[in-house]
């Protein structure tokens, strides 16, 4: 029988990472000069890089650290954009905020896998390339002429035709691939627990179980209340990705929730690696029903495919998991599901990573999009530095106050219903 789990218990990397640090939850009346509240990876990497800067620095997490959307992640290290290219971006924004957001997204797969080599975190990174594979001759072309805005600006990105994409991924399935080189994969949750080890030895005071009940603005800066305490800040980051409309108002209809299922196969024998993603690689492709792959340390196949309304319970979740495993790789029909459990992207309305500035000195990164791991991690270290300088004209992405999505609560349903369709036509 698979090893089923589900978004409420553990995640295969609650099974396979390294155990995280011990903290406690807040108890008592603290004080602080910025107060973090989410522990993922933004927030912990803030937190890591303001303890560096000599920032007087507090976490707290409602739960476990990498207990939300980036614990139930895929591990994916994708230095991209979901739906714009660097052209794009430079029409959409201007050119210097348009190239500075293109520099941060570029950058981001580098500065997780250095963070990771200079803390010594121990998270199975790979980084051996992530791809962005298409299935038709239009998106081939529109993926082919972002390769060359991305090489004109110094990245290691290229487009590979329909034989060498199915030569590096193993499937028939792609006429052609996006290829990012300095992309790749890791355990989130070991990520987020090994930079948090740093954090806290940076300086960094860090809370675990300490739900935030409730935020308020006072003359000198915030206050924020807990179960079991309280703490005064100067400042606050709000980095809890969904979270963030719990903690204050103008947040409450800022982004969607696109729900997940992430898989992982038993771990496959030699034979099946030879021609499933045959030299590594991470991918998630450019189909209206997304399905993504990669491998762990222990050789399991790990994917993921969008929720529907169509697809309901444990059992409907697994097959549709060997279904879509059998439909893109030969040899995979008749592999074991070792491990089956829900996650959620938030998505903001541009598609685009985003920093917003509440006022008083408070502010919030909103930037999953499916991309949350390397972008989050780009963000958290550029907000530390604006926070510890005091200057803010520096930022990659400029901070503007949060913009409600228009009829939020018929538009929360909406990516469920557009993978539903999709699903239809699948």
């Amino acid at each position: 029988m698979p090893f089923v789990l589900s978004s409420r218990q553990a995640t295969l990397w609650q099974a396979t990472a390294p155990a995280a640090p011990a903290l406690a939850p807040l108890d008592g009346d603290v004080q602080a000069d910025t107060l973090v509240v989410g522990g993922g990876i933004a927030g912990v990497t803030a937190a890591l890089h303001l303890a560096e800067a000599g920032v007087d620095v507090l976490l707290l997490e409602a739960g476990e650290l990498g207990s939300g959307a980036t614990g139930q992640s895929g591990g994916l290290i994708a230095p991209n954009f979901v739906r714009h290219t660097p052209a794009s971006i430079v029409r959409d924004l201007g050119r210097s905020a348009g190239e500075r957001m293109t520099r941060l997204v570029g950058d981001s797969a580098q500065l997780c896998f250095d963070l990771i080599a200079r803390h010594g975190i121990e998270c199975d990174a790979r980084q051996d390339g992530f791809y962005t594979p298409v299935h038709n001759q239009r998106l081939a072309a529109t993926h082919a002429q972002a390769a060359v805005e991305w090489a004109e600006r110094g990245f290691d990105v290229s487009f590979i035709g329909k034989s060498e994409t199915h030569e590096i991924l193993g499937t028939r399935a792609y006429c052609g691939a996006l290829r990012f080189g300095r992309g790749g994969s890791l355990n989130p949750l070991a990520y987020v627990r090994g930079l948090a080890r740093a954090a806290v030895e940076a300086g960094a005071r860090l809370h675990v179980a300490s739900p935030v009940e409730a935020l308020e603005r006072v003359d000198d800066g915030w206050r924020a209340r807990t179960p079991h305490g309280r703490v005064r800040a100067r400042r606050v980051v709000l980095a809890a990705n969904g979270g963030n409309a719990r903690l204050h108002p103008a947040m409450r209809h800022a982004a969607l929730p696109l729900h997940v299922v992430e898989f992982a196969t038993e771990p496959l024998p030699r034979e099946l690696r030879t021609r499933v993603l045959p030299q590594g690689g991470a991918f998630t492709d450019k189909a209206a029903y997304i399905f993504t792959g990669r491998y762990d340390g222990d050789g399991r196949l790990i994917s993921a495919f969008p929720n529907s309304f169509l697809i309901r319970g444990q059992q409907a979740s697994l097959n549709e998991a060997r279904r879509r495993l059998a439909r893109h790789f030969e040899g995979l029909e008749s592999v074991r599901i070792e491990a089956l459990w829900e996650g959620v992207a938030w998505i903001n309305g541009s598609f685009l990573p985003e920093i917003y500035n509440l006022g008083g000195g408070a502010f919030v990164v909103q930037a999953c999009n499916g991309r949350g791991i390397s972008i989050n991690t780009a963000i958290g270290i550029a907000l530390a530095g604006a926070l510890a300088s005091d200057d803010f004209e520096t930022l990659p992405i400029s901070p503007r106050r949060p913009k409600p999505i228009r009829f939020h609560r018929a538009a929360a349903q909406l990516p469920k219903a557009m993978m539903t369709l999709a699903y239809l036509s699948d």
